[in-house]
């Protein structure tokens, strides 16, 4: 306690004690500060109490006041209780200000009277100090009572030889060589206990003597002791306080348990548990005995190699779904969500469990739990980090437990709650636990190290040795003279201290690992008894008791929400985690709008050089492509950037929702929403300032679509490296990994014309090119902005016309001709039917070729191509194809002529006045970009046309090259900046399929997502490399 307060509660008794001051009262007072103070600061603080004595009487008989004495005492003592009780209030718990009344009516009532005013000041502090009524008046009747008449209620605890034939109303023990009488007093408001001894016998209270007639507190893990009465622990009071508040009947029975690791390795051998609600059941081992693997068995989240485990004779591994609710698991990690405060993460917690629940109910619920663990004064704290503390790791640990104490389970399974944390958090903890086994609840606990006081707690305990052998199962007390029986110690100690009642758990372990000494005296890795022979003297000594297995059907209070409603909270507790982080929020909205600012500045190109009056223009700018690819890289970074920790920071507590059976599908979809939000408003950005800067009209909107379209597609596939890998480091390294490839297959950093010709061909996009989102999207966007920009979109049509017409004549049917003119050169292999035969080949590209020719303009025009064969071909069949070639240069030379001048029609109409040539001009320069007609249209390219694999492949003028040749009805391959795409029999614009496939793309990852192919698939291979067989040299 701060001085200020003891101070305080100095001043408290000076005021109930100033009528008469005695040598019993300066004990009592004394007594209390003994609790807080040592032998010098008890000095202090009862000169200060004489001071304040004097100074309150003083007051009392002040004439020059104006009011009777005892009008004046009675406002000047409660000014200063309400003073003080104020301080009081927000200092001490309700279990501390329970000691503080039962210490101030102890103090009054020294003498064995109890004056009015006393009474009355007893009454004002109670009221003051928000203390029930109820407890007040039980405490007050504890105080006086002296026999078991007086002390007859319902929260007195009675420990007597039982003779009396006056019945008690509360709990009563009968230990027969008592003499006197034991009485424990119960607070239900504060769940506190005090003892108070009526008797010449001597008892202890751990290890210390009770004094006859003087009130102690009973805390948490005592133990009562005498010569003439058997041991009386904590756990032995408070079950008879509680026995008829449980409702649940509750057995758990595990039947030879055996667990065996993927590697072979045993992980539990031959564990059998038979337990009944209302324990603290401990497991205890060294490093590596499988605690954790027992619990995770009993608990239902592994399953056992053979063996059962039995809940009111519900195989849980079989029919885990009839134990829903009943079953609560805390794992070691923690839970909670970092940017949420201490009541949202409860919230939240509460509304995906209880979907038969109002929000007030939840909200109500919520906070009761908060009230129980004592963490309401800090609801509103976030929870933050382990490195960056808002609230202690007691504090943490509590609201841990307090996520499964919402659902209220039967069984709970906790694992190392006290790992970690200071020797009073670790029993602030385990009172905890404690305090829920003793309300009927089996709570099994792994702990490592426990202190005394802890060890204490448990009413069973399980110890395990390496390989996962049990070597103990009873009492926790008794354990160590089990041991030290076995190796039949000479300077053998009792397993609890006669003096102070303290345990020493480490004993236990100092004999299970007792090692050999070699000839010199050192200590040697060999264990004088191995885990196996301790598993036998186990087998040999300890039997397993019997429980009665209940057949109580079970009843959870949990009801888990529909998938959609769980999804609506995921969304809910997602978004509000995201905006509480502010510096989250703010690097995130600004990176893209940054990015962009950056690259369209610098992208933003124009000929400064010989002309005064410079300007900037969309049409001149010939960065334009490399912004289009730029944008396309930052939406996969960014998209790859947000999503590429979301599952994995949430990995420990998806195995919390995983164990509650919570909707996987719900969560995902819940991260796709939120993700793809932020990757909308992230890529509007970006569009809008690169728009604004490099003067792109607004309309342009499809570009914002591309961009988000490729975000979402990295979203995805951030969430799926998320979700495969354990270490954040992993999932950043692979990041370059899946963006390089996306940059190099984009069809930008390397023509797909120039790739390694085992990965690339003339004719369509290597088949990893088609995999790449970037490559999808870069040709989206050349295509739409030279196609279908305002102005374009009305001379497309005819410029495709004239562009194909041109490469037929210019390109395509010389080439036939040429290759015609070489097979009527080689007359003498006309009828070779041989492979090696090269006219054989040539012939069968150029019938192949005007095969597609006649597929447009009819096979009536030329039926007997069927001659350009071997055998059939000659000089004739030259002659009709020569003929037939004529016909197809005229017309296509024909529809030159005439999309032209419809064009210049078209133009001139666009043009005809001043006003519409300027509009014209303007809307060019706004619209069309020079350096994207040049990309498109490849004409700057060396190779018009090449012959791949017996056909002609066209390489100018792909964007307007809509002739598909698929060679299935879903063959969609086609050469890069085609305008159109043929898929099942039709043919579908560039924009809109090419979109269609990044979606396409992104709904395959998500199924992966779902199915965690990805993380089955990285599982696997560490298995195999870690459990491979090893080849002997």
């Amino acid at each position: 306690m701060s001085e200020d307060l003891l101070k305080a509660i100095v001043q408290l008794f000076a005021i109930v004690a100033k009528e008469r001051i005695t040598d019993d009262e300066r004990l009592k007072i004394k007594e209390f500060l003994a609790l807080h103070l040592n032998q010098d600061a008890i000095r202090k603080y009862l000169g200060l109490f004489d001071n304040f004595c004097k100074e309150t009487n003083r007051l009392a008989s002040d004439p020059n006041l104006g009011i009777d004495a005892e009008t004046q005492q009675f406002v000047d003592d409660w000014a200063q209780i309400m003073k003080i009780a104020r301080q009081v209030n927000t200092a001490l718990t309700m279990q501390q200000k329970g000691v503080l009344v039962i210490k101030i009516i102890e103090l009054v009532f020294a003498d064995g009277e109890l004056s009015e005013r006393q009474s009355n000041l007893i009454f004002y502090i109670g009221e003051a100090l928000r203390i029930p009524m109820k407890d007040l008046q039980a405490m007050r009747a504890f105080v006086i009572g002296q026999d078991i008449e007086e002390l007859a209620s319902r929260n007195i605890l009675v420990i007597d030889e039982g003779a009396d034939t006056i019945e008690h109303p509360g709990p009563r023990i009968t230990s027969k060589n008592l003499t006197g009488l034991i009485a424990i007093l119960r607070l239900p408001e504060a769940e506190s206990y005090f003892i108070k001894y009526l008797g010449i016998s001597s008892i202890t209270l751990n290890g210390v003597p009770l004094k006859s007639r003087k009130v102690d507190v009973f805390p948490t893990g005592s133990t009562l002791r005498g010569s003439k009465i058997d041991t009386i622990y904590y756990s032995d009071i408070v079950g008879k306080f509680l026995k008829g508040d449980v409702d649940d009947e509750v057995s758990l029975v595990a039947e030879h348990l055996f667990y065996h690791f993927k590697s072979g390795r045993a992980g539990l051998q031959n564990i059998t548990l038979a337990e009944t609600g209302g324990k603290l059941i401990g497991l205890m081992g060294a490093s590596g005995s499988g605690k954790s693997t027992l619990l995770s068995v009993l608990n239902g989240s592994e399953k056992p190699s053979s063996g059962r485990v039995l809940v009111n004779g519900i195989d849980i591994h079989n029919h885990h779904g009839k134990l829903d609710g009943i079953i609560g698991y805390v794992p070691q990690d923690d839970l909670l969500i970092e940017e949420l405060t201490v009541f949202e993460n409860l919230y939240f917690a509460a509304r995906l469990c209880f979907s038969n629940r109002t929000r007030e109910e939840l909200e109500e619920r919520s906070l009761k739990v908060l009230q129980s663990l004592g963490l309401s004064e800090i609801k509103n704290l976030k929870v933050g980090s382990p490195l960056h503390k808002t609230i202690s790791g007691g504090q943490r640990k509590r609201l841990n437990i307090g996520l499964e104490l919402l659902r209220e389970p039967t069984i709970l399974f906790v694992d190392e709650p006290t790992s970690g944390l200071s020797s009073r958090d670790s029993e602030n903890i385990m009172d905890l636990l404690k305090e829920l086994s003793l309300r009927g609840k089996m709570v099994f606990v792994v702990i490592h190290q426990p202190s005394s006081e802890i060890f204490k707690m448990f009413d069973t305990l399980v110890i395990l040795d390496l390989g996962g052998f049990q070597i103990y199962y009873g009492n926790p007390v008794e354990s160590v003279n089990y041991f030290q029986d076995i190796i039949n110690a000479a300077n053998r100690s009792p397993g609890q201290c006669p003096e102070c009642g303290n345990i020493n758990p480490e004993q236990i372990f100092n004999i299970i690992e007792t090692r050999i000494v070699d000839e010199y005296g050192r200590f040697t890795h060999t264990r004088r008894i191995s885990p196996g022979q301790w598993y036998q003297y186990f087998k040999q000594k300890i039997k397993i008791p019997k429980v009665s297995e209940s057949k109580k059907v079970l009843e959870g209070i949990q009801k888990l929400p529909s998938a959609f409603a769980q999804w609506r909270v995921f969304v809910t507790r997602d978004v509000m985690a995201k905006f509480a982080n502010e510096q989250y929020m703010v690097v995130n909205l600004l990176l893209a709008p940054v990015l962009a600012l950056f690259i369209a500045y610098f992208c933003k190109y124009y000929d400064a050089l010989g002309s005064e009056k410079a300007a900037y223009t969309f049409f001149h700018n010939e960065n334009v492509p490399v912004y289009f690819f730029m944008s396309v890289v930052v939406a996969l970074f960014v998209g790859l950037i947000i999503s590429a920790e979301e599952i994995f920071k949430d990995r420990k507590i998806l195995k919390r929702e995983k164990f509650l059976h919570l909707s996987w599908g719900g969560y995902l979809c819940s991260k796709v929403v939120i993700l793809f939000a932020l990757s909308a408003i992230q890529t509007f950005c970006f569009w809008l300032v690169g728009n604004l800067i490099l003067e792109i009209p607004l309309t342009e909107y499809r570009y914002w679509f591309i961009l988000f379209s490729v975000s979402c597609f990295a979203n995805v596939l951030g969430l799926n490296i998320s979700s495969a890998f354990n270490s954040a480091v992993t999932i950043y390294i692979l990041i370059p990994l899946l963006i390089i490839p996306q940059l190099l297959l984009s069809g930008v950093v390397i023509s797909f014309d120039k790739f390694n010709p085992r990965v690339g061909t003339p004719k369509g996009i290597p088949v990893l090119g088609e995999m790449m989102a970037s490559r999808w999207a870069f040709e989206a966007f050349m295509v739409t902005q030279f196609k279908d920009n305002p102005v374009q979109q009305n001379f497309y049509p005819l410029d495709q016309k004239i562009a194909q017409s041109e490469y037929k004549r210019l390109y395509y049917l010389p080439a036939i001709t040429t290759k015609l003119e070489f097979v009527l050169s080689q007359p003498s292999r006309w009828r070779d039917r041989s492979d090696t035969n090269p006219v054989k080949r040539e012939l069968q590209m150029v019938r192949a070729e005007i095969e597609r020719e006649l597929s447009n303009v009819g096979v009536d025009r030329y039926p007997n191509y069927t001659r350009l064969a071997i055998g059939s071909f000659d000089s004739l069949a030259f002659k009709e194809a020569s003929n037939f070639l004529s016909v197809l240069d005229r017309m296509y030379r024909q529809r030159i002529a005439q999309s032209t001048e419809e064009r210049d029609k078209l133009m001139k109409r666009l043009t005809d006045t001043p006003e519409k040539m300027a509009q014209y001009n303007r809307a060019r320069m706004r619209y069309v970009n020079e350096k994207v007609k040049e990309m498109t249209e490849n004409q700057m390219t060396p190779t018009r046309i090449v012959e791949w694999r017996g056909e002609l492949v066209q390489k100018i003028y792909p964007v307007y090259n809509d002739e598909q040749r698929p060679r299935h009805m879903l063959d969609f391959r086609a050469n890069f900046y085609s305008p159109v795409k043929h898929f099942a029999g039709r043919d579908f614009n560039t924009l809109g399929f090419n979109l269609t496939v990044i979606w396409l793309m992104s709904i395959a990852l998500y199924v992966t997502l779902y199915f965690n192919v990805l993380e089955k698939a990285v599982k696997s291979l560490e298995n195999w490399r870690k459990y491979r067989p090893v080849k002997n040299k």
